[in-house]
């Protein structure tokens, strides 16, 4: 008896955590995904999108997983002395809760390594974003000529109150 009390307790835990993740994952809302459509044989490309938490926790973007390249990392791009600075985000992105924060060239980015197939123009292709509290999401977007992807703006954006 005792036993069916205590697992009864750990499955309404168990409930109760997945519950809570999903209610995680609703408070992350997702602008248009771009990916950079590619010429060629271009070995590398890279994927766009705005994230915004409108929840009342934050979350970090930890990882990115897709089938699209051999490797696939969350990446930073910075100007210093006129040089383009392009590395790995040890750690991942934060994203407070009430903020959005803009994955665009120019700054913060999914870089995907090693493509296994061009990326064609207009078409449809999927990545697994890797949240620490909202788990795995996976979205899907199109292929886009560089001049039509939008520019970075400031990394941590406010979202305007509403009153």
């Amino acid at each position: 008896m005792k036993l069916l009390g205590i697992s009864r307790a750990l499955g309404i835990v168990l409930m109760m955590l997945a519950m809570t993740q999903s209610a995680l994952a609703a408070d992350l809302m997702f602008g248009p995904l771009q990916f950079r459509a590619t010429v060629g044989s271009m070995p590398s490309s890279a994927a766009y999108i705005e994230i915004s938490n409108h929840g009342t926790n934050p979350d970090r973007l930890v990882g990115v997983e897709s089938d699209l390249a051999r490797k696939t990392e969350l990446h930073s791009m910075t100007m210093t002395d006129g040089v383009m600075i392009m590395r790995a985000v040890d750690g991942g992105i934060d994203i407070p809760a009430g903020a959005r924060i803009q994955l665009a060239p120019g700054g913060y980015h999914v870089m995907l390594i090693g493509l296994k197939a061009p990326l064609n123009i207009d078409q449809k292709y999927d990545i697994t974003l890797v949240f620490q509290s909202a788990g795995k999401i996976t979205i899907s977007g199109l292929a886009k000529r560089p001049s039509d992807l939008k520019k970075a703006a400031p990394h941590d954006m406010k979202m305007p109150k509403t009153h």
